[in-house]
C-alpha cells in the first residue's frame, strides 16, 4: 500500500471544498463572478503595472514617456 503525504491529503481536501463553489457545466445556469475575485484581479494587475514601470524606468525616461517633473521619493522606488 502506498502512503500519501499530509500535503497531498490537504490539497485534495481543499480541492473538494473549492469544487462546491464552481458553477455547474450546464450553460443554462447563470454563473456570477465573485466580487472578491474581481478585486484580487484588479489589485494584481495594478501591482504588475507598477513593477513593470519601475523595472523599465530608464527606457521610459529615454523615450520621454517618464519625466522627473514630479519626482517620486526614493523610499517608494525598488532597489
Amino acid at each position: 500500500m502506498q502512503m500519501r503525504s499530509r500535503t497531498y491529503d490537504h490539497f485534495i481536501s481543499l480541492w473538494r471544498s473549492f469544487r462546491d463553489w464552481m458553477p455547474p457545466h450546464d450553460k443554462r445556469a447563470p454563473a456570477e463572478t465573485s466580487p472578491s475575485l474581481i478585486y484580487i484581479a484588479v489589485v494584481l494587475t495594478f501591482l504588475l503595472i507598477i513593477s513593470e514601470i519601475d523595472g523599465h524606468r530608464a527606457e521610459l525616461e529615454a523615450l520621454g514617456l517618464l519625466t522627473d517633473n514630479f519626482p517620486i521619493p526614493a523610499v517608494f522606488l525598488g532597489p
